[in-house]
C-alpha cells in the first residue's frame, strides 16, 4: 500500500521519506544492504591498499556507512522532530491546522526559520505545491535524488 502524499510530504515540500537522517529512507536500506554484502571487508581492505590506496580509508567509509544504516531518527518533520532546531515551519501548520505552508495567506512568511538554501528549496517548492497540488508536485520530484543540485545556468 503507498502512502497518502501527506505521509511522504513534509510541510515545506521537502521528502523526508529520503533524508538521510531517516531510518526509513531507502538511503539507509541501502546501507544497510551495502553494509551487509560487504560483511568483512574490513579485514582486506588493509591488503586492497596495495593496489589502490583508497582503501586506507576504509575504516572511515565502514563508520559513515554504519551511520547511514543506523544512525537516522528522524521519520519525518511530520513527527514534530525538525532536524533544524529553530525551524518552524512545522510547527506553525500543525498549530493552523494546515498540509503545507502554501495552504497559509500569511505565506511566503519570515517565520520559517530556514538556513538560506532550505528556505529556497522551502519557497519553490511551497509555490510549486500551490501551483501544481501535492500529488502533482510529488509526482514531479519522487524519482529525484534528495540531495541533488539544481544545474546553474
Amino acid at each position: 500500500m503507498t502512502k497518502p502524499i501527506r505521509e511522504i510530504l513534509s510541510p515545506c515540500g521537502l521528502d523526508c521519506g529520503k533524508c538521510v537522517a531517516n531510518p526509513d529512507s531507502r538511503i539507509a536500506a541501502l546501507a544497510r544492504e551495502l553494509r551487509q554484502e560487504l560483511g568483512g571487508f574490513a579485514s582486506y581492505a588493509e591488503r586492497f591498499v596495495e593496489f589502490n590506496p583508497a582503501f586506507a580509508q576504509y575504516p572511515a567509509f565502514a563508520a559513515l556507512l554504519d551511520h547511514l544504516a543506523d544512525g537516522g531518527t528522524c521519520p519525518s518533520c511530520r513527527s514534530g522532530k525538525c532536524l533544524f532546531a529553530g525551524c518552524e515551519v512545522s510547527r506553525c501548520t500543525r498549530e493552523k491546522g494546515l498540509d503545507y505552508c502554501g495552504e497559509c495567506a500569511e505565506f511566503p512568511c519570515a517565520k520559517a526559520n530556514l538556513p538560506f538554501h532550505l528556505d529556497t528549496l522551502w519557497r519553490k517548492s511551497t509555490e510549486a505545491i500551490q501551483e501544481m497540488g501535492p500529488e502533482a508536485f510529488y509526482a514531479t520530484i519522487k524519482d529525484r535524488p534528495r540531495y541533488h543540485r539544481p544545474k546553474k545556468d
